[in-house]
């Protein structure tokens, strides 16, 4: 009989963001059969500098309400994605989003990098 593998490791989504800008990700998550996951419960998204960092730089507002069709609305304000920036340097971090169903323990769903460019227009 072939080995198996299953992997618990979370897909990846990697953002890139704009200083100062605001913004609104309209997720549609599936099960691994491609049918609807229904995501109720909570959800959790946050940005750090580094996976270790203790305080997040940024956390996602997150909207659910939807949630029985599979559909998770993240969102960062635009003074969010502002305070990320140190002036004219780069931000370069993190992020993920974890999923808790009523009574059960939390899943991440999705991580990955982000990148914010400092904005010209404040």
């Amino acid at each position: 009989m072939a080995a198996t593998k299953i992997s618990l490791i979370p897909s990846d989504l990697d953002m890139d963001l704009y200083a100062g800008d605001g913004v609104e990700l309209v997720l549609s998550l599936t099960d691994s059969d491609g049918g609807t996951l229904n995501v109720t419960g909570a959800v959790l998204a946050q940005i750090r500098t580094n996976v270790a960092d203790v305080t997040a730089a940024a956390e996602f507002a997150a909207d659910i309400t939807q949630g029985a069709t599979g559909k998770v609305v993240l969102a960062l304000t635009g003074l969010q994605t502002a305070s990320l920036v140190q002036g004219s340097q780069k931000f370069s971090g993190v992020w993920d989003m974890q999923w808790t169903a009523t009574g059960s323990q939390p899943v991440t769903v999705l991580k990955g990098k982000v990148t914010c460019e400092p904005d010209v227009t404040r």
